[in-house]
């Protein structure tokens, strides 16, 4: 059977050009991903780096380990659709094998021997592919400032031990379904000259939809009583959860939408009507192209919706608790606590002090801050939401409640912090409440930070002045002696730290759904553009009973728009759902948090998927049109 496979590919390989498209795109995408990957672990054991480099290399691991993720679902959208797509376009010359005599299980084995052999080559293209681009990727992060210093170009072994099983598992798995249905096709496909798709759903989807559904709404309704942070975690893991139970019923769905969504205009022009009945009837046809476009724009839009509501709630908690007049920022050195101590309007001076330290049985790198409890209570509103944070006078740590939910510490625990070569153990005694921008999540003693840690950041100090101080003098005073720092208003200060947020969250998002955005654009143009190829025979019946050009083009641009827009109204709606999600705890937390939507953001996608559908109808249908009158 493996040999009639090789046969079948090499033989008629025009259908599989868009499988391979797809399947060697997604092997690069997961190629450079690992190389990412590998490309910060070397980097950070170079010697000599400074601490904050080191810092920032570990959020960047994490980043792009995240980005794999997104990467890989999408791999998995985008080659299940394509691989289906073919299987649904051959159905002929399957049920002709099933006439001479196939079994289903032949005919099953026939489709996976097949993308076996695509999977095959187009794992040693995508891995050719993703060779070639490293460098580039590489240079582009360090040209936009996403790391922080240049990543060296890593050994591409362990990138392709990994990227060529994972994308022909990838590849095996999207082709298991098609081989599903191939297997149920009748002999007599092969005696039909077309035939109408049935919109059902099969049992298996039905189970998997519904459960993939009912968790994502069960999520929702929980989320009152979600921590913020706990929220935000769930508006990245939902939409994928969310995206697969919707396609599981996309046959139905977005066929039944599309069709809604054209009634308007099919009296009208003879061209939305064609197309109406065309995205209805070509039920899987219409499924497989909506399938990415729901699939980036539901994971892309709730992540920036849901990371422009964290960015207002820790604003939020900085007005509520932040309670000294003036901020100074260093750029890096500490500034003289006694110099701005001898000002005679300063009644508290509060000066950060940060070290890493490393925490856990996998002695993962956290930052540590050292605290005076007086100071931070009067400069940064440092409160105990459990406990007494006089336990920091006396030996204690205090964590936050972001801190007691992601690592499972509570109060009366034992810390083991190692700080090198030296180890320091220490009962938590508070729990304090979030302010990421104002402390961080582990706080010890001063006295502790300064006796174990050799390396110290403090380039951030809280001024609190005297009742009655006038804080537009001090302000000038402290400006004018301390030359080389921002002095800066409290408010002013907090707006500064949010903009320099939003702009970390931009470059984050960017290195998120970049990769896998162009890949999800690829492969809906691909899909699309396999789907106009394939309907030649289709294309030239229309020309023959009198429909132009013009009009077998206006029906590929409304068939393209109305499909995607379809899929977009469903991401719109998954991604309205889930920032309601997390605006909805924030809520709970802080009342007063804002309500900022990236509103350029989410309309950049939408204009770039319409655009992309809408160039790829008009590509394949000017393509067809090329071939002349028809006869």
């Amino acid at each position: 059977m493996m040999h009639l496979s090789r046969h079948t590919v090499r033989q008629g390989w025009p259908p599989y050009v868009g499988s391979a498209v797809a399947m060697s795109l997604g092997v690069t995408l997961i190629f450079l991903t690992v190389n990412l990957l590998r490309a910060v672990d070397a980097t950070s054991s170079r010697a000599g780096l400074a601490r904050d480099v080191k810092t920032q290399l570990g959020d960047l691991a994490t980043l792009f380990g995240m980005m794999s993720s997104v990467s890989m679902f999408m791999a998995l959208f985008v080659v299940a659709s394509t691989f289906g797509f073919v299987v649904a376009s051959r159905s002929r010359e399957l049920g002709l094998l099933r006439l001479v005599g196939a079994t289903p299980r032949q005919v099953r084995r026939l489709v996976l021997g097949e993308s076996l052999v695509v999977a095959v080559l187009s794992a040693a293209i995508g891995c050719g592919l993703g060779l070639l681009s490293t460098p580039g990727m590489l240079w582009l992060l360090d040209r936009r400032g996403i790391t922080p210093v240049l990543l060296g170009t890593p050994s591409p072994w362990t990138a392709i031990l990994v990227a060529v099983p994972t994308g022909m598992t990838v590849a095996l798995v999207g082709a298991w379904r098609a081989s599903r249905r191939a297997a149920r096709i009748s002999p007599m496909a092969a005696l039909l000259e077309s035939s109408v798709v049935r919109r059902r759903v099969s049992v298996g989807q039905l189970v998997v939809g519904v459960l993939c559904l009912g968790s994502s709404a069960t999520a929702v309704a929980l989320s009152s009583q979600l921590d913020p942070l706990f929220a935000l975690v769930a508006s990245i893991l939902v939409p994928e959860v969310a995206v697969i139970g919707l396609v599981c019923f996309g046959s139905v769905l977005f066929p039944l939408l599309a069709g809604w969504l054209a009634a308007p205009f099919v009296r009208r022009d003879v061209a939305a009507r064609l197309a109406r009945d065309q995205v209805r009837t070509a039920a899987r046809t219409t499924a497989s192209t909506a399938a990415p476009i729901l699939a980036i724009a539901a994971i892309a839009g709730a992540m920036i919706l849901s990371i422009s509501f964290t960015a207002d709630w820790t604003t939020a908690l900085d007005r509520e608790q932040l309670r000294a007049q003036i901020v100074i920022e260093t750029g890096g050195t500490a500034a003289p606590v006694k110099v701005v101590a001898a000002d005679p309007d300063v009644a508290v001076v509060d000066q950060r002090a940060i070290t890493t330290a490393r925490w856990g049985p996998e002695h993962e790198p956290t930052p540590v801050e050292g605290i005076d409890p007086s100071a931070a209570a009067a400069g940064r509103g440092l409160t105990a939401a459990e406990g007494d944070l006089d336990t920091l006078a006396h030996g204690g740590a205090a964590v936050s409640e972001s801190f007691v939910s992601d690592a499972g510490v509570h109060r009366g625990d034992r810390l083991v912090l190692h700080f090198g070569a030296e180890t320091v153990r220490l009962r938590v005694g508070a729990i304090v409440k979030d302010a990421p921008d104002l402390h961080e999540d582990v706080m010890v003693p001063l006295g502790v930070l300064h006796r174990h840690a050799r390396h110290v950041a403090s380039d951030t100090t809280f001024v609190t002045l005297r009742e009655g101080a006038d804080s537009a003098s001090v302000r000038a005073r402290l400006a004018s002696t301390l030359r080389q720092s921002q002095v800066l208003r409290s408010p002013d200060w907090i707006d500064v730290v949010d903009a320099r947020n939003r702009k970390m969250n931009e470059i984050g998002l960017w290195v998120l759904l970049g990769p896998s955005g162009v890949y999800a654009g690829i492969g809906v143009v691909n899909t699309i553009l396999m789907g106009a190829l394939q309907r030649r025979r289709e294309l030239d019946a229309l020309r023959l009973v009198g429909a132009t050009r013009s009009q077998v083009r206006r029906m590929a641009l409304w068939e393209a728009g109305l499909v995607g827009t379809a899929a977009l109204l469903v991401g719109g709606l998954v991604t309205g759902v889930l920032g309601w999600m997390v605006r909805h705890a924030i809520a709970q937390d802080v009342a007063s948090a804002g309500f900022t939507i990236p509103w350029t953001a989410m309309v950049s996608i939408v204009v770039t998927a319409l655009s992309l559908v809408l160039a790829a109808g008009l590509t394949g249908s000017l393509v067809n049109g090329r071939r002349g009158t028809p006869v």
